[in-house]
């Protein structure tokens, strides 16, 4: 991908993704094959100047709340980039006629698929670093 030769070029620039890099829809359905991308988004880890927003990740999802259908991709995701360059975001209001804002927070805060510790990293934590920010700052 374009952005790949980007990040590769510019080693000292921090380059995020936003949209877990995947095309998403800005009303229902999800496309028939959301995940299909995956593999260019996953070669962008390679780059440790790349982080990734996973934000929009329910939107993908065939199944209602709290979408088990996106935890195997997003698995990958994480693995792939680490979680110290994920962060979590909701893609509020672009997904209003998708899901609600709580239904966008609870389907990460509350699932089985994550550690504490990897919620804490993904929910802000990795944030604070990337960004250079601090919620006292």
């Amino acid at each position: 991908p374009l952005l790949l030769q980007l990040a590769n070029r510019n080693p000292n620039t921090q380059i995020i993704v936003d949209h877990v890099g995947l095309m998403q829809p800005p009303a229902p359905p999800a496309p028939s094959e959301p995940f299909a991308d995956l593999a260019n988004v996953l070669s962008l880890a390679e780059c440790d100047n790349v982080a990734i927003k996973i934000s929009g990740a329910c939107t993908l999802s065939h199944q209602p709340f709290p979408y088990p259908d996106i935890w195997e991709p997003l698995g990958k995701i994480f693995y792939a980039f680490g979680f110290n360059r994920c962060m979590w975001g909701t893609d509020w209001t672009r997904a209003v006629a998708l899901l609600t804002y709580e239904q966008g927070v609870e389907s990460f805060r509350v699932t089985d698929k994550l550690s504490e510790e990897e919620r804490s990293q993904l929910m802000g934590g990795s944030l604070e670093k990337i960004y250079k920010w601090s919620p006292e700052t």
